[in-house]
């Protein structure tokens, strides 16, 4: 948590030297997701949800012959799995509605701007979880037994993962206001690469559509 911490108050004093600062804010829509496929006893059913995203977007920073972008990001989202697996002699059921939050650096080594109004950007983000929600219910069933269940929040103490890492792109258009101030609308797309919990399913990940609503961008 340090480290993050010193991240921000670094990208901050950042913002008074770059050449272009965005405020952004807008919603997501995540989507949970595996690359198992529903069959024999294994099945899995994700129902996506909308949240909400802030940003502070840095451009134009210069680092060897690198022109990079930077953002700060918090996320909310969520969703509802539905995720089973087992054996013959028995199985298992996860049902879960989630709602987190996280915290997000995102770095873009590949930025480009074609006729100086399309911004194509694409990177990768790093993020950590600041608040954990999640209730719902592990069944679980063996032959000869019976079945089971217990509910998620008394089972375990914390159940989403608390590091993530995955890609991301950008599409933006710039509508020039005036010399300091630029209107952008954009679409950013996320493909996590990492779990996003630490108990079954532990393989589920997440990738979210960002659709900003304002941003606003400030020639320094």
């Amino acid at each position: 948590m340090n480290k993050i911490i010193t991240v921000i108050f670094l990208l901050l004093s950042l913002c008074f030297f770059s050449q272009n600062i965005e405020l952004i804010g807008g919603i997501n829509r995540n989507n949970f997701y595996d690359f198992e496929r529903n069959e024999g006893h294994y099945q899995s059913s994700y129902k996506s949800e909308y949240g909400y995203t802030f940003r502070i977007g840095l451009e134009d920073i210069k680092f060897d012959k690198l022109n990079l972008r930077f953002t700060l990001s918090y996320d909310k989202y969520g969703g509802k799995i539905d995720v089973s697996d087992g054996g013959n002699g028995g199985g298992y059921t996860t049902i879960a509605n989630i709602n987190k939050s996280i915290i997000s650096l995102g770095v873009y080594p590949l930025n480009f701007k074609i006729k100086n109004k399309l911004d194509l950007n694409f990177g990768f983000e790093i993020s950590r979880l600041i608040i954990d929600q999640f209730e719902g219910q592990y069944n679980f069933w063996l032959m000869n037994w019976g079945s089971s269940y217990e509910k998620l929040n008394e089972k375990y103490d914390r159940f989403n993962t608390r590091n993530y890492f995955g890609i991301i792109g950008r599409i933006a258009y710039d509508f020039n206001i005036n010399e300091n101030l630029i209107l952008s609308p954009q679409y950013s797309y996320y493909l996590g690469l990492g779990s996003e919990f630490e108990e079954f399913p532990r393989g589920t990940k997440s990738m979210s559509q960002f659709q900003v609503i304002t941003t606003i961008g400030s020639l320094m």
